[in-house]
């Protein structure tokens, strides 16, 4: 056992004098003068010094090449490991629970590029440059190559009786065009949006008294804000998908165990996926622990969310809370597709509110942490909608209140709610001095 744990040691030890050893210094420092005999050498300089020219001396001369992906800077990568060694307990360089923090510090540390090697040997380019970004994420194509995750459609394929597809985020091409232009451009419209609004009065009401409820009476302090605001995301997605309130805002009743278990599984699949991606993939293999919580917690979310979609099935038209059907055709559209599959259907609506969740609420912890510390600021926000505090909020306020607009924007930019966005390219391109071609590696932004 002490064998073992020396033996240990010295691996990691050998490894991180391998990944922080400068090989062209030590090559220079310390193999030349060994292979050399100075005075001879600069002898042989100062002699030939007059004799030699730039146009003949073709034993100084290198070949001029265009630098490829293996020439952007980056930690380097290890046999099997690629660059993931980063984040091995040995090194505890970095940290998985603080991503933001790692590529900070590689932006840093190598520049506005960054190369990232798989364990398979994949090369994934990291860009930090505003104009490398626009130009890959603005490639005009019908069809964006976007690198599926990988944990989620191996498991979507083996569940054929849940899922026809691996989903709108997964899946590729014609496919994906299909499912986007069916899905989200009857969401997405202004109409829709617009008649929303005074649905989600009714929600940010209720959000508040439930945070008057849980605030200490003394300080004013909500110690569980994350979970308010968690609920909050799930009350307003279901209003617009189901197009119905779901009551998760009352102050009068405790939460059901089911939507307890609903939170703690959206919370789980971000930590499984982001594990699945910068883990070593033991999970294709063999189920492993990473692999086994995350279907988990699909089965949970898919579970919950399916009682809640009939339940609003079931329910009679007349119950529905907008008498223009404004909200309620949200849901009613996507369950009149024609040319879609039924668990399409059905896993698209789970997708959009499992996602809205945790999404709207970690955009709300963003932009008041953004905010709350500057009363200025929070004067300024307060200014612009004085005019509204005892009527409805709608689309006019929020066209004027150009500082709020900018304040959000901001947050946006520093915090982004999802970040890495990715991409194949599709074409050779040329992005901060370097040639990459196309369809071999990953760009992520």
């Amino acid at each position: 056992m002490v064998m073992a744990l020396i033996l240990l040691m010295a691996i990691a030890i050998l490894l991180a004098f391998y990944c922080n050893l400068d090989l062209r210094k030590f090559s220079e420092c310390y193999i030349k003068p060994l292979l050399l005999n100075k005075d001879q050498l600069n002898k042989f300089v100062n002699d030939s010094e007059a004799s030699i020219t730039t146009e003949t001396d073709y034993y100084h001369a290198r070949e001029i090449r265009p630098k490829g992906v293996f020439d952007i800077p980056g930690p380097k990568p290890l046999p099997l490991l690629g660059t993931k060694w980063i984040f091995l307990l040995f090194f505890r360089k970095y940290k998985m629970s603080k991503l933001h923090e790692v590529y900070a510090d590689l932006n840093r540390k190598y520049g506005d590029i960054v190369l990232e090697v798989m364990p398979s040997g994949l090369p994934i380019v990291h860009l930090f440059n505003r104009a490398d970004l626009e130009k890959v994420l603005k490639y005009p194509s019908k069809y964006p190559f976007r690198p599926p995750t990988e944990i989620v459609v191996t498991y979507r394929r083996s569940r054929p009786e849940r899922y026809a597809s691996v989903g709108i985020v997964n899946e590729q091409g014609p496919t994906w065009q299909k499912l986007r232009s069916s899905l989200t451009s009857f969401i997405t419209s202004p109409r829709i949006l617009q008649n929303f609004l005074p649905a989600l009065n009714l929600v940010c009401d209720d959000f508040i008294d439930l945070l008057k409820a849980h605030r200490d009476p003394h300080t004013f302090e909500v110690t569980n804000f994350e979970d308010i605001a968690n609920l909050m995301g799930l009350e307003a997605v279901c209003t617009l998908m189901l197009g119905r309130r779901m009551g998760f805002l009352s102050t009068n009743t405790e939460q059901p165990e089911k939507i307890k278990q609903l939170a703690a599984a959206v919370k789980q699949l971000f930590i499984s996926q982001r594990d699945s991606y910068y883990g070593f993939g033991m999970w294709k293999y063999f189920p492993t622990q990473t692999y086994r919580k995350f279907a988990h917690a699909e089965e949970t979310i898919y579970d919950v969310i399916s009682e809640m979609v009939d339940q609003a099935l079931e329910e009679n038209n007349a119950n529905f809370m907008h008498h223009d059907d404004d909200v309620r055709s949200v849901f009613q559209h996507i369950l009149d597709l024609k040319d879609l599959d039924i668990r399409d259907k059905k896993s698209a609506i789970i997708d959009f509110i499992a996602a809205g969740i945790e999404t709207l609420a970690n955009t709300l912890l963003f932009v008041l942490s953004s905010v709350t510390g500057n009363e200025e600021v929070i004067g300024k926000i307060l200014q612009e909608f004085q005019d509204h505090r005892h009527t409805i909020i709608l689309q006019d306020a929020f066209t004027n209140a150009t500082y709020t607009k900018a304040c959000i924007q901001e947050s946006y930019r520093i915090r982004p709610t999802a970040f890495c966005l990715a991409r194949i390219l599709e074409e050779d391109m040329q992005l901060s001095g370097y040639y990459l071609k196309a369809g071999l590696y990953f760009v992520k932004t």
